[in-house]
């Protein structure tokens, strides 16, 4: 790799986070950038006043109660990753009330290594000199929704103030808190329950921002990297943000028995109301849904139709409550009534999304089986009947809903997937592309993931072409997990970059008692989707 970034981190501490370990060990080990220094504080000091004493003991308590493994803030020696020897510049900062600032030997010694890029994972609030010494700035996490909230502590208001979802961005540092440049910016689900599970899977997500941008950089080269984030950013819209810090005493006690009353009626409503899924199909332009019967026993989601010369087809996720697992079943509509539901592929785990075409004069079709790493493909030439497994592929990699779709010559795959085992199934939207679908060589999109954000980005069914647009239906589970259905329209769609914006939010209220709906898939005759209520 010619000219390899170089890189600078700045610590209090050669004792780390795992995440933060884990961020320098996947640079290092993928030859993203040359990580070549340390500048070490050799006197932290923490920003402000100490927390008030009932914030530290429910932090505490959160902890031990909510255990998380692997755990992103357990300490580890950055020294001890292999093959970093760094050259340690060891720093006594000048500090004030809040921020810290640099003496000018202490500049000299970093501008003597020519960096790059500075990444922030310690000292306090940047001033000064310092903010302008690499070429693409210092690089900090706000373990928030800076467009929201600024100041912190990190994931804590989102869970007592009972807010659906919990961001989180990469920015370049400037004179103003959390007002930098963000280069990227994700979102995910609140965990409702616990602070620390909450900041678990955000920061054990958050490591592979920097790694990503790096890659991008090595991609496509410094301007254009710097022309797409600034196109990215132009579409956020801006809002008012709350600076927040520690609750005082009075106000905890506040949070504490609010947080305790929401989750004591959301956990009575699940415990007392089974959860429930159901299917829907209605005739294209008819406008009015008819719901199909579960059997007994059972429940049916993600709904899929297709039709030939024989008619339609339905398929769907077919629960059995009894052995807490999905197979995937197949009925005949006929006449506009849809006949009784027949297991069609069933396994020892559990299956659900079916997706289903014919090509090459056989009937094809993915699932999602995330409880076995893979992306399984089965195959009939008896169809509706008689799946046979055809083969495994993407072995190393648990795939949520995948989705396949056929657009200037090529298969393309789009699926969700945990950049960590610890970050949410929920968040991050994978794109694959292949010129063979069945030899399954699947190549992965250079912006992977396309999309990071739990309101857009888990697949809802097939996409589909309208006036001359594609369209991606998906997944909104910020609320809760299947809350409603967002279409996207993409904009841009090649080998080389893709986006897309939302085109139209498609709730469930079409009845009165459904909370979510996440799947709709169509053919010439018929729409089909699902719905969720407790």
């Amino acid at each position: 790799m010619p000219n390899k970034l170089k890189i600078g981190l700045l610590l209090d501490n050669l004792s780390v986070p795992a995440w933060a370990w884990e961020m320098v060990n996947v640079i290092i080990n993928q030859n993203l950038a040359d990580v070549r220094f340390i500048v070490l504080n050799q006197k932290p000091k923490p920003s402000g006043r100490k927390s008030p004493l009932f914030y530290r003991i429910f932090s505490k308590i959160d902890r031990t109660v909510f255990k998380v493994i692997p755990n992103a803030f357990e300490r580890k020696n950055i020294l001890e990753i292999e093959g970093f020897e760094p050259r340690i510049i060891r720093v006594n900062p000048i500090q004030k009330k809040f921020s810290d600032s640099f003496e000018q030997q202490d500049l000299e010694s970093i501008k003597r290594q020519n960096p790059d890029v500075l990444i922030r994972l310690g000292f306090r609030i940047l001033k000064g000199e310092l903010l302008g010494i690499p070429t693409l700035g210092v690089w900090s996490f706000h373990h928030g929704d800076n467009l929201v909230n600024k100041g912190g502590p990190p994931c804590f208001w989102e869970v007592m103030l009972g807010w659906s979802e919990t961001g989180s961005v990469l920015q370049i540092l400037s004179d103003k808190l959390d007002d930098g440049e963000v280069i990227y910016r994700s979102w995910s689900r609140t965990d409702p329950l616990s602070i620390h599970r909450n900041a678990n899977k955000v920061y054990w997500k958050s490591l592979y921002f920097v790694p990503r941008q790096l890659a991008r950089i090595n991609s496509i080269g410094v301007l254009a990297w710097r022309e797409e984030v600034e196109k990215k950013e132009l579409r956020i819209v801006a809002s008012n943000p709350e600076f927040f810090r520690p609750p005082g005493n009075l106000r905890m006690i506040s949070l504490f028995f609010a947080w305790s009353k929401r989750n004591i009626q959301r956990k009575s409503h699940e415990l007392f109301n089974k959860e429930v899924w159901e299917i829907w199909i209605s005739k294209i332009g008819a406008g009015q849904k008819v719901k199909i019967s579960n059997p007994k026993g059972t429940y049916l989601a993600d709904p899929y139709l297709i039709e030939n010369e024989e008619g339609a087809w339905f398929f769907a996720e077919q629960y059995r409550y009894s052995e807490k697992k999905g197979s995937i079943a197949v009925a005949r509509v006929q006449n506009d009534e849809v006949g009784v539901f027949e297991t069609a592929v069933d396994e020892p785990f559990h299956l659900s999304y079916p997706f289903v075409w014919k090509e090459n004069g056989a009937h094809w079709m993915y699932v999602e089986s995330a409880s076995k790493a893979g992306l399984r493909l089965y195959k009939t030439e008896k169809f509706p009947g008689n799946w046979q497994l055809f083969n495994v592929k993407l072995l190393d990699q648990k795939l949520y809903d995948p989705t396949i779709c056929k657009k200037d010559g090529l298969y393309w795959l789009f699926a969700n997937q945990k950049a960590h085992p610890s970050a949410s199934s929920f968040d991050e939207l994978y794109l694959y592309y292949s010129e063979d679908f069945v030899d399954g060589n699947w190549k992965p999109h250079p912006q992977n993931p396309i999309v990071s954000d739990v309101k857009s980005s888990r697949p809802a069914g097939a996409l589909f072409e309208k006036n001359g647009n594609w369209y991606r239906p998906a997944q909104d589970s910020a609320k809760h997990y299947g809350h409603r259905i967002k279409i996207q329209r993409i904009v841009k769609w090649s080998v080389f970059e893709y986006s897309e914006v939302t085109e139209e939010i498609i709730e469930a209220d079409w009845q009165e008692g459904l909370t979510g709906t996440h799947t709709i898939n169509r053919s010439d005759n018929f729409l089909v989707m699902d719905s969720f209520r407790r």
